[in-house]
């Protein structure tokens, strides 16, 4: 990775109308702009390279109010676009996942925020699988992305090297008072 340039002032990442407001992913202090220069599991040859501290931003009116931080956060990008947050609709929430790395050799990690369709408070979700927390969805890069099935959230699983493939997507269920996606147990788990 090569250093092109440091920009001082604000750069927003990623947009998109979310609820009455907006989610926004902006950079919180300097920001690295750079290239690689060499193909690689995160990027080809020439790729945009971003690193800052970034803040995802829940704007609404004049009101900012920050949902998560991303310290010291490095993504590749084949172009300077600013990105989405793919929206996922549910009965109660509508979620929206920011993926800010396009590529990877051991499955895209996306974060998720939900704006609740009844109270329009916005907040940060986690995910939940056999009693651990994390803060990303990993998710194949080649399959379909995660989508809402019977209001249960479908996740095809990545590969890792030399690893087994699951025969099934994971589905989580959305937990909205624990701001949650909590992972149903596969049948061969036990259920």
């Amino acid at each position: 990775m090569i250093i092109d340039s440091v920009n001082d002032a604000q750069t927003i990442r990623a947009r998109t109308v979310a609820g009455q407001g907006e989610l926004l992913m902006i950079s919180s202090g300097p920001e690295e702009r750079g290239h690689l220069n060499v193909s690689s599991n995160y990027g080809l040859e020439g790729d945009q390279t971003y690193q800052a501290d970034y803040s995802i931003v829940y704007r609404k009116g004049n009101q900012d109010q920050e949902l998560f931080k991303l310290p010291a956060f490095l993504f590749v990008q084949p172009t300077d676009r600013v990105l989405d947050f793919a929206k996922v609709s549910f009965n109660e929430a509508d979620i929206y996942l920011l993926t800010p790395q396009y590529k990877s050799g051991h499955g895209l990690a996306g974060y998720a925020f939900a704006i609740d369709k009844r109270s329009g408070e916005a907040f940060p979700l986690s995910f939940v699988q056999d009693g651990i927390v994390q803060d990303t969805l990993v998710y194949a890069e080649l399959q379909p992305a995660p989508v809402n099935d019977h209001e249960q959230l479908v996740v095809f699983t990545p590969v890792g090297a030399g690893g087994e493939p699951e025969l099934e997507p994971r589905v989580y269920t959305l937990d909205l008072v624990n701001h949650q996606f909590v992972a149903r147990q596969s049948k061969s788990e036990g259920l």
